[in-house]
């Protein structure tokens, strides 16, 4: 203790001839100290005012306040001033341990005039001088909750003025500690709900897998206030990293480079496999789950992966990173692991859905095909005959030239009929999506619904189309190669952004898409058409049967560009 802080000391206790403590500036205080710890409710930040206000009131040379664990057998220290050593350092106690120990047992002070003489004291450290120790109990009402120990050199010791204060402060600071705590479950309580209710919306409102990942990573983040949050999903036979979704952009990990790769490309995964719990890595004694490429990029100090399992499969993994390792307490893995279980049951609800769809389809389709099969039979199978029976009426009038002609006449007719009744089923044959919007329109939803289920960004643009509407056919092939380009963007691209345009002239439309995904060698395809590409099967003869082509542009790692044009000849435009 400095001699400006012992003249201080003295000054604040000056004892009547009585013997009682001159009582102006030492309660003077005691009320300033009351009122502040009052209005404070962030317990590391009582914690400290205690330990600053105390120092204004008792000149000490250290000062600790020690709190109980959950299970009411161990001290620990929460905050310290003046200690020469750091927090982590400093030993933990067991109740009846040391000064601290004894004080809590009992539930009374302890004051030590000389620290070499009682049995008592435990030095933590390295020990030169005998020291004076004033360790009082925090007591609020009959909840016992730890100790404030108070150490100056034992030249100078604590006498009973002091302890008097001290205990009147010890009152104030447990009731300030109490109320923190109180907050801060409350707190930790509402933030739990938050996390689980966002990740419980996330799994109702999403409409697909992707969708679900991309928005339960954000919300956890948020929620739980971490550094960083991203997921990874397997494919369904849990060998390939289908899809890493990441809660920052730039991605905090990095991990969607991994996207395709077996998930043995990250050991951390492997460890899941088998485990129950999350597990803690830590960026400062990390084993090979995680290895430098992906701490560099995160300020995360801590991860918990968390696998997210259903009936015993893992179907995700979710990993959360904080920059406090102590973050990471028992109470947070219980909500990592309970908003594991959430994500579980939103997946599954989206497969169940999936399925159901895919049955009700099923259903469409062959409903579809029994009134495409009916409508056929009914009208152009009709038709087609009446025009065969006129044609055969026709060559039985060989002999007749001035007879054959009308008959002719009715013919072509028929046929003009027959041709007007397909081009009624091509439409019809044509997405609903389509039947009910314009081409700009549709396209632009195409790449909305695309970028919201997989989280890749599609800038699409769209130009009027110059005089009237491409055919039906020609629509459906764009259709059908839009939604083919995107679905091999996501499958196989590992891209981080798309565009598509599409422009219109007098003579033809003209689409290209392009990413700046890994790309490929185009010339080391088995055979140079759209089929041994990408997988866009059957495109390639769709548009060579309405006179259209195609070209792709790409090579590894410079993203890839296809583009196709349409002439509006041989039936291209309606």
């Amino acid at each position: 203790m400095t001699e400006r802080a012992r003249k201080l000391d003295a000054s604040r206790l000056r004892v009547l001839p009585g013997g009682s403590p001159t009582p102006a500036p030492s309660y003077r205080l005691l009320t300033q100290v009351s009122a502040a710890l009052s209005t404070s409710l962030d317990l590391d930040r009582t914690l400290k005012e205690i330990l600053e206000r105390m120092n204004a009131l008792v000149a000490f040379d250290a000062a600790t306040v020690f709190l109980l664990d959950d299970s009411r057998t161990e001290l620990h220290v929460k905050a310290a001033l003046g200690v020469p050593v750091a927090l982590k350092e400093v030993k933990s106690f067991k109740v009846g341990e040391g000064v601290v120990g004894w004080v809590v047992r009992h539930g009374a002070t302890a004051l030590i005039h000389d620290s070499s003489k009682d049995a008592r004291y435990k030095a933590t450290g390295p020990e030169r001088r005998p020291k004076t120790v004033l360790a009082a109990p925090l007591r609020a009402q009959d909840n016992l909750l730890g100790a404030m120990v108070l150490v100056r050199s034992a030249k100078e010791p604590f006498g009973p003025e002091h302890q008097r204060l001290v205990e009147a402060i010890a009152s104030q600071a447990a009731v300030a500690i109490d109320h923190a705590r109180l907050y801060e479950t409350e707190r930790a309580s509402r933030r739990r709900a938050e996390a689980l209710l966002a990740t419980a919306q996330a799994g109702s409102e999403a409409v697909v897998t992707p969708e679900l990942l991309q928005r339960a990573v954000k919300q956890v983040a948020f929620a739980m206030r971490a550094t960083a949050a991203a997921a990874i999903l397997p494919d369904e036979e849990g060998e390939i990293i289908e899809a890493a979704f990441d809660a920052s952009d730039p991605p905090a990990f990095g991990l969607e480079s991994l996207r395709s790769q077996p998930l043995t490309a990250l050991p951390l995964l492997a460890a899941l496999g088998d485990a129950r719990r999350p597990l803690i890595v830590q960026r400062a004694i990390r084993p090979a789950l995680l290895d430098d490429a992906f701490w560099s990029r995160s300020e995360a100090q801590v991860v918990a992966a968390v696998p997210v399992r259903w009936q015993d499969r893992m179907t995700a993994a979710l990993i959360v990173g904080f920059a406090d390792a102590d973050r990471l307490t028992p109470s947070e893995l219980e909500l990592l692991d309970e908003i594991g279980r959430q994500l579980a049951l939103g997946m599954e609800r989206l497969r169940l859905q999936a399925r159901v769809q895919d049955q009700q389809n099923e259903m469409v389709v062959v409903a579809e095909r029994n009134r495409i099969a009916r409508d056929m039979h009914d009208g152009l199978v009709q038709y087609v005959y009446a025009l065969g029976l006129q044609l055969e009426h026709a060559r039985d009038l060989a002999s007749q030239p001035e007879a054959v002609t009308p008959v002719l006449t009715a013919a072509i007719q028929q046929t003009n009929h027959v041709l007007s009744e397909m081009r009624t089923f091509i439409y019809q044959l044509r997405p609903i999506i389509m039947q009910e919007k314009q081409i700009g329109e549709w396209v632009v939803d195409l790449c909305r619904q695309f970028q919201e289920a997989t989280g890749i960004p599609v800038r699409a643009h769209v130009g009027a189309p110059a005089g009237q509407e491409p055919s039906p056919e020609v629509s459906i092939a764009l259709f059908r190669i839009i939604q083919e380009a995107l679905a091999n963007i996501y499958k196989h691209a590992q891209a981080s952004k798309a565009t598509l345009s599409l422009d219109f002239t007098s003579d033809e439309a003209r689409l290209v898409i392009e990413d700046d995904g890994r790309g490929f060698d185009v010339d080391a395809r088995t055979v140079p058409d759209i089929e041994h590409g990408h997988g866009l099967k059957n495109i390639d003869e769709r548009m060579r049967e309405l006179g259209a082509s195609l070209q792709l542009e790409s090579a590894p790692g410079a993203g890839t560009r296809l583009m196709a044009v349409f002439p509006y000849t041989g039936g291209g435009r309606s």
